[in-house]
C-alpha cells in the first residue's frame, strides 16, 4: 500500500495533528472540523488502521487528547499528499468553496496552498474556475481578495444557497436512504432526523416534490440549524408573501416539530426561507391540468411565455406543437418552476452525451433565450436548456406519432431462416413502431431482383452491399439485436425525423460547401479568437451585423457549442442577408471545452432558410463525422468529398 485510503476529512484531521508538536484535545479537533467528538474518535481509529503498516500512529492519552507519532514523519506527510483527496480541479474547488462559506474570517492563500498541497499557480487556476461556477453564476456570491487573503461576501443567504448546491452536487441517489456526501460538516444524526420529519408534514398536506427539491429542502433545514448553532442566523427582513396555503401550513408544522425535537427556536426569517423551499418545489396535480383549466392554475405571465415560445418555434422552424396538450401542460409547469425563487435542476451524468443525442432539440430550446431574458431577467444556463430540450424531444416524438405517413419504409434483408427474421421484425417494431413501416422481409439472394425505389432503410445481417441506390440508407445489424444495433437505428431515426418534419431548404449542402469561406490547416488558437476571426468573414462581406457575433459569443459563454470531438458547428439565428458557411481546418487539434476539435464550421442563415440548420447539425454531429475519420481531412476538396 503506497497511499493512505482516507477521506478528505480524515486527511485534514491527520494534517492538523501532524502540524502540532503537542497534544490536542478531541473537542478542539471537533471544533476545527465542525463534527462531533465521536466522529473524531471514529476517524482516528480509521487513520490508525491506515498508519499501522508505516510504523506511525495517533496516540491517545486521557485528558490530554491526541498526538501524532511516527518513525518517519515526512514519509507519512508525502503519503497523505499522494492520495486522491485533491486530485482533481473539481474536488479542490469544491473544498475551497465550502471553506470560504464556513469561515468567519479571511482565509490566507499560503495556508490553502500548504493544506491542499498545491502551487500558487494551481490555486490561481482553481480560483478562476470557482468564480465561473459560483460568482458569475448562481448564487452570484462575491469573492473578495485583499493581498493574500480571500473571503466570500457576508451574505448569509448566498452562503447557505452555495452550501446547499455543493452538498447537492455530491448527493448519492443510489445509496439506501440517499446517503449524503460523507466528508462534510453536517451532523449525520441531525440530517437523519430531518429526513424522517420532513416527509411526514409534506404528506399530511398532500405536497408532492421532485427528488431534487426534497433533498434541497432537507439540506436547507440542516444547513439552517448548523448555521444558527454557529451564530449565523438570517438577518431581519420583510416578511415573505405566502400565496401557497398548503406549503405555509406544512412549513409551520415542520418548524414547530423541529423546535420541539431540537430544542431550538427558529425565527420568522428562517421559517420564511423554508416556506420558499417548500412552495418552490410544490408540484401541481397534473391530472387536473388541460387546455381548459390552465388559467385556473397558472399565472397569466406563465401562459404568455409558453404561447410566445410556441409561436416562435412555428415561425422560425415551421414546427407546430399547438395541438399537443400534454406537451403544453409540461411546458407550462417547466416555465412555472423557472419562475420560483428556488429552482434546482439535477445535473446530468454526462451532459455532453445527452446534448449530442438531443442536438436538434437543443437548438429549438435555445430559441427560448430572448423570451427568457424578457420575462425571467436572465438567459437559461446549460442545465436549464437541456431540460427544455428533453421537453422538445417528447413533443417531437408525439408529432411523429401523429404523422404515420412519415414512417420510414424499411426492408429487412437477412441470411437467416424466416422464423429468425420474423422475430427481428417483431423486436424492431416493439421499439420503433412509431417510426418504421416494414415493407418486406428478404433473403439476401433476392436483393438484385427487388425494387428498392420505394425504400428508405435497409436492415441487413450480412457484410455486403444490398443496393447501390443512393437514396436508401443501409444499417448492418446482428442476428440478435444488441444494444449497439438499437442505438444505430435510433441515431438514424433521430437524423431523419427532423429532416422529415423540416423539409430541406435551399441551398444544398454541396453548394454551401463550395461557396464557403475556407481557411485550411490553420494554427491552433483560443476558442473566442476563432469565433471572432471566422465571424469576420461574414461581417466584412456585409452579410451580418455585429449582433451576429455578439450572439455567438454570448451563447458560447452560457453553453459551449462543443459537445463532442472532431467537428465543431457554430451558428446563430440572428438574420443574415444570405445563407453562408465559413470553414476552418487546423494543422493540430484545438482544445475546446476539453474536446479535441480539428474542423470548425460557422453558419449564418437567411430567415426563410433556418430549417437548414437541422440538417447541418446532423451532418456535423459526432456520429456523422467521427473524429477518427475527419481529423486528417484538411482541404476543401477532402471535406466536400467526405460530406457530399
Amino acid at each position: 500500500m503506497n497511499t493512505l485510503n482516507l477521506s478528505l476529512r480524515q486527511r485534514k484531521l491527520l494534517h492538523i495533528l501532524q502540524s502540532h508538536s503537542s497534544f490536542i484535545t478531541g473537542p478542539e479537533l471537533a471544533r476545527q472540523l465542525n463534527v462531533t467528538s465521536r466522529t473524531i474518535r471514529n476517524d482516528i481509529a480509521e487513520i490508525n488502521r491506515n498508519l499501522l503498516p508505516f510504523r506511525a500512529q495517533i496516540l491517545s492519552e486521557g485528558n490530554k487528547g491526541y498526538l501524532f507519532s511516527a518513525e518517519d514523519p515526512e514519509s507519512i506527510r508525502k503519503k497523505n499528499q499522494s492520495g486522491t483527496a485533491f486530485i482533481t480541479k473539481e474536488e479542490r474547488v469544491r473544498y475551497l468553496a465550502i471553506q470560504l462559506c464556513l469561515s468567519d474570517n479571511p482565509i490566507n492563500m499560503y495556508d490553502l496552498e500548504e493544506e491542499m498541497y498545491i502551487s500558487r499557480t494551481t490555486l490561481d487556476h482553481d480560483l478562476r474556475f470557482l468564480k465561473m461556477k459560483y460568482v458569475l453564476s448562481e448564487p452570484h456570491i462575491e469573492l473578495n481578495q485583499h493581498k493574500e487573503n480571500l473571503e466570500f461576501e457576508h451574505s448569509e443567504r448566498k452562503r447557505r444557497m452555495l452550501l446547499n448546491r455543493l452538498l447537492h452536487e455530491d448527493w448519492n441517489y443510489h445509496q439506501k436512504g440517499n446517503a449524503y456526501y460523507e466528508y462534510d460538516f453536517l451532523n449525520p444524526d441531525i440530517l437523519d432526523l430531518i429526513m424522517e420529519e420532513v416527509p411526514l408534514h409534506l404528506n399530511r398536506h398532500s405536497i408532492q416534490m421532485e427528488d431534487v427539491n426534497l433533498i434541497a429542502l432537507n439540506l436547507a433545514v440542516a444547513i439552517m440549524y448548523h448555521r444558527m448553532l454557529s451564530g449565523h442566523p438570517l438577518p431581519p427582513c420583510a416578511p415573505v408573501p405566502r400565496p401557497d396555503p398548503a406549503a405555509c401550513d406544512a412549513t409551520e408544522e415542520l418548524m414547530d416539530a423541529l423546535e420541539e425535537k431540537l430544542k431550538y427556536v427558529f425565527s420568522r426569517e428562517e421559517r420564511d426561507e423554508i416556506y420558499l423551499n417548500i412552495a418552490s418545489g410544490h408540484m401541481l396535480d397534473s391530472s387536473l391540468l388541460n387546455f381548459e383549466t390552465v388559467k385556473l392554475y397558472f399565472e397569466p405571465v406563465t401562459i404568455e411565455m409558453a404561447d410566445i415560445y410556441l409561436a416562435e418555434i412555428k415561425k422560425v422552424f415551421r414546427i407546430d406543437f399547438s395541438n399537443d396538450e400534454d406537451f403544453y401542460i409540461t411546458l407550462l409547469q417547466y416555465f412555472r418552476y423557472l419562475q420560483t425563487p428556488i429552482h434546482i435542476f439535477n445535473t446530468q451524468e454526462n451532459m455532453d452525451l445527452a446534448r449530442s443525442r438531443l442536438c436538434a432539440e437543443y437548438e429549438i430550446a435555445f430559441l427560448f433565450q430572448e423570451t427568457a431574458l424578457r420575462y425571467l431577467g436572465y438567459y437559461l444556463n446549460r442545465s436549464e436548456l437541456l431540460y427544455l430540450a428533453y421537453c422538445i424531444s417528447g413533443a417531437l416524438d408525439y408529432l411523429y406519432h401523429q404523422h404515420p405517413e412519415a414512417k420510414f419504409r424499411t426492408v429487412i434483408c437477412s441470411h437467416l431462416n424466416m422464423p429468425a427474421v420474423w422475430t427481428l421484425k417483431r423486436k424492431l417494431l416493439g421499439t420503433f413502431d412509431n417510426y418504421l413501416h416494414m415493407t418486406a422481409l428478404l433473403p439476401v439472394n433476392a436483393k438484385n431482383a427487388y425494387d428498392f425505389r420505394d425504400t428508405d432503410l435497409i436492415l441487413t445481417t450480412v457484410h455486403k452491399e444490398i443496393t447501390d441506390n443512393p437514396s436508401v440508407h443501409t444499417i448492418q445489424i446482428s442476428s440478435f439485436m444488441t444494444p449497439s444495433d438499437y442505438r444505430k437505428i435510433e441515431s438514424y431515426i433521430q437524423m431523419k425525423r427532423i429532416r422529415t418534419l423540416c423539409p430541406l431548404a435551399s441551398p444544398t449542402l454541396q453548394s454551401l460547401l463550395e461557396n464557403a469561406c475556407w481557411h485550411e490547416a490553420q494554427a491552433s488558437s483560443m476558442p473566442f479568437c476563432i469565433i471572432e476571426q471566422m465571424a469576420d468573414d461574414f461581417l466584412s462581406a456585409g452579410l451580418v451585423s455585429e449582433k451576429y457575433l455578439e450572439d455567438l459569443l454570448r451563447r458560447e459563454s452560457i453553453s459551449s457549442f462543443a459537445s463532442h470531438p472532431g467537428v465543431l458547428f457554430l451558428h446563430s439565428l440572428v438574420p443574415a442577408s444570405a445563407t453562408r458557411l465559413s470553414i476552418t481546418t487546423f494543422s493540430h487539434a484545438v482544445n475546446w471545452e476539453n474536446h479535441k476539435i480539428w474542423i470548425v464550421v460557422m453558419a449564418a442563415f437567411l430567415p426563410q432558410e433556418v430549417p437548414l440548420l437541422f440538417r447541418l447539425v446532423n451532418v456535423f454531429s459526432e456520429e456523422s463525422s467521427p473524429a477518427e475519420q475527419i481529423k486528417d481531412l484538411k482541404t476543401k476538396e477532402d471535406l466536400i468529398k467526405y460530406w457530399c
